[in-house]
């Protein structure tokens, strides 16, 4: 008598690519660009409220696309992409990891990125992760890495092709640190200007100083930028 063949056994169920919208890859596209974004950021880039935003968004979370991060303490929700959402976005970077270190700097860099180019209208906006990526691009495809100064926290290309680093201090920095920053750019070919955002007006005019004092000034134009995010 033959002994019985056992059943096979259950395969694990894999999640099924849901078919996404062109609404959909903008949002993952958005959401890997920046590295973690609110939920609210998303809705005032893609929705015409939270509360329109809130559906579309858990879809996402629910299709293993999106991931969110609740809040702690004075830190907001965020969302981040899966790295299933990073494939599908197609940008050709990795999930950001959850940074807390650099959470608040990183949504208000969004924000700015946001006013810069509602107020400039016909810009490009590529992000730090992006610079960073491209970066490393070059430097395999010439065999080695090249200094090419500073990777600014985001690059503000203008309708008229200038290009424009763009540097955001939220707390600030000692003189020497900021006069070593502000020199890298000195030798950036690939930066027409940069605009760095500072905490106070104390902070801006000691930055005009360090940078007369290295003949910067045509190169580097400090600014007032008061975040009151309570990130």
């Amino acid at each position: 008598m033959d002994a019985a063949v056992p059943p096979p056994a259950p395969q694990p169920r894999l999640r099924a690519t849901p078919e996404l919208t062109t609404l959909d890859i903008d949002i993952l596209r958005y959401a890997v660009r920046h590295g973690m974004v609110t939920p609210e950021q998303l809705a005032a880039r893609f929705f015409r409220s939270p509360e329109s935003a809130q559906p579309h968004l858990s879809s996402l979370v629910a299709a293993g696309l999106l991931v969110t991060e609740g809040p702690l303490l004075a830190i907001p929700a965020v969302v981040r992409a899966t790295p299933q959402g990073a494939r599908l976005a197609g940008c050709d970077l990795t999930p950001a990891s959850l940074d807390l270190a650099r959470l608040r700097h990183n949504l208000a860099l969004v924000d700015l990125s946001e006013e810069l180019l509602a107020t400039h209208p016909g810009s490009v906006w590529t992000t730090e992760r992006e610079l960073r990526r491209d970066r490393m691009r070059a430097a395999r495809a010439f065999g080695g890495w090249e200094r090419q100064g500073r990777v600014p926290d985001g690059l503000l290309r203008l309708e008229d092709g200038r290009r424009i680093a763009i540097e955001l201090d939220l707390t600030p920095k000692r003189s020497a640190r900021l006069d070593l920053l502000a020199g890298a750019y000195a030798v950036d070919r690939g930066v027409d200007l940069v605009w760095w955002y500072l905490p106070s007006e104390t902070a801006v005019v000691r930055m005009r100083k360090l940078v007369a004092e290295r003949g910067l000034d045509h190169l580097v134009e400090p600014r007032v930028r008061t975040v009151t995010r309570g990130s």
